[in-house]
């Protein structure tokens, strides 16, 4: 059905809600856990709107309602609905969906109520739909007179009283020549509710026919049906079918859905096969392609005739072949003779003189790969484009299906000029002519390219009156003579040599370190071989890497999914990864699709776990990391050992699931060993070698008969073989393991004892009767001398040659990088705090150790504790600040670690380095933030540090900031968490020895600043600047402690409270300075002058009851003075409490932290050294001018020493940044 607009809610919430609202408060919770929901939805925007808030509550009660019309709910029923819920509506959560449908189930409804509702809201095509689909459900039930009648009020009130009528009447109609006198054009142009007549499509083994049927045994007949997306299926009978893996008997229905297929005796028709015959008999679609042999005696295909085309084959509801030229091919027991025309089926063979042969099938297949090719009649200048058949006419040109977005076109043809103009009507994806972006019309020239995609175009043919839509995809993988080594002596691989044709997938098994995951490295594009080429298309894939990487899929054998993720979220995230040019709406159906496919929609919400965890079986762990590339645009995929440490049940299942997933791809799967069912199904096996060299490449069957042949010709009677294999008809009995025992046949001695050697490592092994060069080039001679057989037809000739041999690499765009990073940003937040270790620490470690340092350091000499004479706050603020860079390290020390399969797994998906970074920055810089502000609170609390949390809070994050980025760049140069944990300490204690708090910089051997020792070597000894001891040695200024320390101890003693008030108070006197002194102050002027003095007096002299009423008095003094009214007698008064008094000094000003910023200060502005000060610790500003020790420097500046050092945190985290993208780049771009 169409999107209804989210007007309505559940109908059975809206007739009780009034006369309820005393239970509205109950239900605050509900409303607290939406609300989250929502905001949830706000910050990440993947999830769909809620189902609540559009019309399917109402539709799904019009399903239950017609569930329980008899009383009872039919288990056929009941899959009907699910199947309806789960298909129709992917924009919507499914599970959300059947718990509606569960409630709706437990109620009454009123069904002409809901139809009256709906009469007025749903579009007509729309009350069709769900009138087919209700049928369909009381059809289920048996059609009982009751529920009949029901139906017919139902959608007499709907206001579809006569489409309901035609609806019964067409899918009752069981008589095959009625049928096909309905289906005819002009019975669908005719009457009221003809334009609303569902399409109709005869499938059987008897005429009459749309589409001929194959069996051997019964007769079968089966009639689709279609309207909009909806495909149902009727089995007329006799014989049964099986549609969605169910049999269906004659008389009912089932419907199918894509990805969906339906088997009739011997054919076995997909969802899109239908699609396709469909848009046939709507003259929408019809493929045709030429056979052809070029001088060597190749076969290829082309789409255009040519001289050396001797065959055209044509598929629409018929196949049809054409003799152009004489052949000596033939067609089961039919000589082809040039003129000859007749119908074939999709299961015969085109056998060919050497031996070789295609079905009609593949040929099928092909011609779609190579896209479709549209007439121009001279009678017509206008053609709708589209890839909805329902918005085209006969004659209008129906894309073929594989890409995202709706889109419709007009093309406007002017048959004299041989020009054209094409007009956008509707479009979710780009359209591009000859390069240049269309944005509203474009002209046409004769062979102008419309660009629908990355992999789709039309080429516009004016001249010869044809539209030609072309296709890129990857068809063809070849892999020729390509070898590898690591260490430039042990050979990895050794001359591979083969091709796969698309469509097929094949196992590649071999021996334990034989080459398998080397060799699907370099396929994948991450191990460029050291010789040899990998072709996409007849294009090598390392040189045009950026394009092609995209189009290839490895996955590996380690479990690369986020465990800390759900089943749904780690496939929504992969597909935004992959994908994130599909709408999210599309991304949304798509994963919600292959959580089906997959068999985890039941455990969508279910937390992935490792290994450890057990959230998921094996099985299902291995489909979720199969499943998480299954969503995007690639047409090769790699499968490293997917069934590795599986049942043989669920790797037959897994198995199964990649071939289901991977149709009509290019799909390699290693496998050490499979079994025989395994073995089978794979259309094509390659079997390698110690040393990476290839023992056979072929079909299943004919790897078992080589090895048969072989073991008879090689005299290898000791290799176990099933009884009665001696024979061809025992072939069938053999398995793969009867290929490894002939391979890896042991060498015996006379007496017949097997012979051990010692093997690299010094192990004792058998030894081999043959080894892997004696099978390598025995199967080198054998395909020379098979070669003519092994020849397959190839399209990609000259004639055949499309727009671009290859796809081209999707085009990066703002709003995908975006979508990219809110992702990586969503799965980094959710993994670290669905963390129990990292929630512990955060919300544990940083109390912890806030109440340790705290305690131990509250003392006071005077042995009464205040903050005034506070022994160690110097000390706690330089422990916090250590224990900020220790939680900043330890805390993401071991992330790339973590995600370093997954990055190598998605760094062919266009994702930026830089965005993954600043994700991690994002999400462990929140976490730290947390660790901060608990740990201040709680220390500040003890030791009595008032009214400087935000300053704390500032310079303890920066630090921690800091450590963050120093722990994700040691995780990106190791290997090991245990490694990454033992390098902090070589970091963490350099920067507490040289920070400055532990030994203070004058009491600090000078002889290891090497830089200052070396700058003494060239400036002569009576020029040298007189040091200061409290000058920074410059080793120091590599330590980030350094900074944070100064900064923090400068604002605890000069940006106080009562500090900032005295600089402000000195500040306004300062200026007075500056009037002449042969001036006279005025009265006004004085009247501020006595304030300023009166207020400075006062200020340390403020006595109150409670510190925060000495907060309020220094407030007051500051916005009294600003105001010009400030009045000093009231603060001279006692306070009127006689229990403890508090002062400013003692709540504000620590002695410690005071006296070295005062001694720096002193150090500073010694007037001997006005001309050029000191830059020293603790000093509140910094000098610096150029050359240094000039009288008449060229440039110089001041510069906050705050502002400074912030500025040096911020180069740290900026330099770490950097170092960690290299690092990442070199990693991840390393082929």
């Amino acid at each position: 059905m169409s999107n209804p607009s989210p007007v309505l809610h559940d109908p059975h919430a809206e007739s009780v809600a009034g006369g309820k609202k005393g239970r509205a408060e109950t239900g605050l919770s509900r409303q607290r856990s939406r609300l989250w929901n929502r905001l949830q939805r706000t910050l990440f925007r993947s999830e769909t709107p809620r189902t609540e808030e559009s019309m399917l509550p109402m539709l799904i009660e019009v399903f239950a309602g017609f569930t329980k019309l008899d009383g009872r709910a039919v288990e056929a029923e009941i899959d009907s609905i699910l199947g309806f819920l789960r298909y129709d509506f992917p924009e919507a959560v499914y599970t959300e969906l059947k718990q509606l449908f569960v409630r709706s189930l437990r109620r009454r409804q009123d069904l002409d109520a809901i139809a009256s509702n709906l009469a007025g809201t749903l579009p007509l095509e729309d009350k069709v739909l769900l009138g087919v689909q209700l049928y369909v459900l009381i059809s289920r039930a048996g059609l009982p007179k009751e529920n009949l009648i029901s139906f017919y009020q139902f959608m007499t009130t709907l206001g579809v009283a006569s489409e309901a009528i035609n609806i019964v009447y067409q899918l009752n109609t069981s008589e095959l020549s009625q049928l096909s006198r309905d289906a005819s054009p002009s019975d669908n142009r005719s009457g009221p509710a003809g334009n609303h007549r569902l399409e109709s499509l005869i499938l059987s083994t008897k005429e009459p026919a749309d589409v001929t049927i194959s069996a051997s045994d019964d007769e079968h007949s089966v009639v689709a049906f279609r309207f909009q997306s909806l495909v149902l299926v009727k089995n007329l009978g006799p014989g049964a079918i099986l549609a969605r893996g169910r049999q269906v008997n004659a008389g009912e229905f089932c419907r199918l859905y894509e990805g969906q297929r339906l088997i009739i005796g011997e054919e076995v028709l997909a969802f899109e096969d239908l699609v396709f015959y469909f848009n046939t008999k709507k003259n929408l679609s019809s493929v045709q392609l030429y056979l052809a042999l070029d001088g060597n005696g190749n076969h290829f295909i082309e789409k255009v005739r040519t001289k050396q085309s001797y065959l055209r084959v044509s598929f629409g509801l018929k196949i049809q072949a054409e003799v152009l030229n004489p052949t000596d091919a033939v067609i089961g027991e039919r000589s082809l003779k040039k003129g000859d025309k007749f119908e074939v089926t999709s299961r015969e063979k085109i056998d060919f003189p050497d031996h070789s042969e295609i079905s009609f099938d593949d040929l099928r297949r092909k011609a779609r790969e190579l896209g479709g090719r549209y007439s121009l009649p001279p009678n017509r200048t206008i053609y709708l484009v589209s890839n909805d058949p329902d918005k085209l006419a006969a004659g209008d040109i129906l894309l073929s299906p594989g890409t995202a977005g709706r889109i419709l076109l007009r093309i406007r043809c002017d048959n004299s000029t041989k020009t054209g103009l094409v007009e956008i009507i509707e479009s979710e994806r780009p359209v591009a002519v000859e390069g240049e972006l269309v944005k509203g019309s474009a002209p046409l020239k004769d062979g102008s390219v419309i660009s629908l995609g990355s992999d789709q175009f039309l080429r516009c043919h004016f001249t010869e009156g044809i539209i030609e839509e072309e296709r890129n995809v990857i068809s063809t993988l070849r892999v020729r003579e390509i070898a590898h080594s690591y260490d430039r002596k042990t050979p990895a691989l050794d001359g591979i040599s083969f091709t796969i044709q698309r469509g097929e997938m094949v196992c590649v098994m071999g021996p334990s370190g034989c080459g398998k995951s080397t060799l699907l490295k370099a396929l994948g594009g991450q191990l460029k071989p050291r010789s040899g080429r990998i072709d996409l298309n007849g294009v090598d894939l390392y040189s045009e890497h950026e394009n092609l990487k995209s189009y290839i899929a490895i996955i590996p054998q380690d479990e690369t999914f986020d465990p800390l993720l759900t089943v749904e979220e780690n496939l929504d995230t992969a597909a935004a990864m992959r994908a994130p040019h599909f709408p999210v709406a599309e991304r949304r159906r798509r994963v919600d699709s292959k959580l089906i496919e997959l068999g985890l929609n039941e455990i969508r919400h279910r937390l992935a776990g490792d290994q450890e965890t057990k959230s998921l079986s094996g099985g299902q762990r291995r489909r979720l990391n199969a499943g998480m590339d299954m969503i995007g645009i690639a047409d090769i995929y790699l499968f490293d050992e997917p069934t590795s440490g599986l049942s043989s049940k669920d790797s037959e299942h897994v198995l199964e699931m990649i071939r289901g997933l991977t149709h009509n791809k290019i799909t390699l799967v290693s496998i050490h060993q499979p079994s025989s069912r395994l073995f089978h199904m794979f259309d094509k096996a390659l079997l390698l070698d110690n040393g990476g060299r290839m023992a056979f490449f072929g079909t299943p069957a004919q790897m078992l008969e080589y090895f048969h042949e072989a073991r008879r010709q090689e005299g290898i009677f000791t290799a176990a073989a099933p009884a009665g294999c001696e024979g061809s008809e025992g072939i069938l009995g053999l398995t793969p393991d009867f290929v490894f025992d002939v391979l890896e046949t042991p060498l015996r001695d006379l007496g017949g004892d097997v012979i051990y050697e010692r093997d690299a490592r010094g192990n004792l092994i058998p030894a081999r009767r043959f080894n892997s060069s004696f099978w390598s080039d025995r199967f080198q001679t054998h395909r020379l001398l098979e070669e003519v057989n092994l020849r397959e037809i190839d399209s990609d000739t000259a004639q055949t040659a499309t727009l671009y041999k290859t796809p081209q690499a999707p085009p990066r765009k703002l709003k995908h990088d975006w979508v990219r990073f809110a992702n990586q940003v969503k799965r980094a937040f959710l993994s670290k705090l669905r963390n129990r270790a990292n929630l512990a620490t955060t919300l544990l470690e940083a109390p912890a150790l806030a109440i340790l340092i705290a305690m131990v350091m509250r003392y006071s000499e005077d042995g009464e504790y205040n903050f005034a004479n506070a022994f160690h706050i110097p000390t706690y603020l330089f422990l916090g600040l250590v224990t900020a860079l220790f939680l900043g390290m330890t805390n993401s020390a071991e992330e790339i670690i973590r995600d370093r399969n997954l990055l190598h797994r998605e760094r062919h998906h266009g994702f930026r380095i830089g965005g993954y970074i600043i994700g991690k920055y994002l999400s462990l810089g929140f976490f730290a933030l947390v660790q901060c502000v608990i740990y201040l609170l709680i220390g500040n609390a003890i030791l009595g540090i008032r009214d400087m949390f935000l300053p704390n809070l500032v310079w303890m994050f920066a630090t921690a900031f800091v450590g963050i980025a120093a722990g994700l760049f040691i995780s990106s140069i190791v290997s090991s968490p245990k490694t990454a944990i033992n390098i902090i300490p070589l970091i963490l204690i350099p920067n507490i020895i040289l920070g400055g708090a532990l030994i203070k910089y004058d009491e600090m051997n000078r002889s290891f600043d090497i830089i200052q020792n070396i700058r003494q070597w060239f400036v002569p000894e009576d020029e040298r600047e007189e040091a200061s001891k409290l000058k920074v040695p410059a080793v120091c200024h590599l330590m980030p402690l350094r900074w944070s320390y100064e900064a923090i101890i400068i604002l605890h003693a000069d940006h106080n409270p009562a500090s900032e008030l005295t600089n402000y108070i000195e500040g306004e006197i300062q200026k007075f300075s500056l009037i002449p002194l042969d001036q006279e102050l005025t009265e006004e002027q004085e009247e501020r002058l006595y304030q300023f003095k009166q207020a400075l007096s006062v200020i340390h002299g403020i006595k109150a009851d409670s510190p925060r009423e000495v907060a309020r008095f220094l407030a007051r003094i500051r916005r009294d003075l600003e105001s010009g009214t400030f009045d000093p007698e009231p603060y001279y008064e006692a306070p009127e409490s006689e229990g403890k008094t508090y002062s400013v000094s003692e709540l504000y000003l620590n002695t410690k932290v005071q006296d070295l910023f005062t001694r720096a200060e002193v150090e500073r502005e010694d007037y001997r050294k006005k001309d050029n000060p000191p830059n020293v610790f603790f000093g509140a500003e910094r000098q610096f001018r150029f050359p240094p020790e000039s009288d008449q420097p060229l440039f110089g500046f001041r510069i906050k020493t705050v502002s400074l050092n912030l500025l040096a945190m911020f180069g740290f985290v900026i330099g770490a940044f950097f170092l960690l993208h290299a690092s990442l780049k070199r990693q991840l771009q390393k082929v």
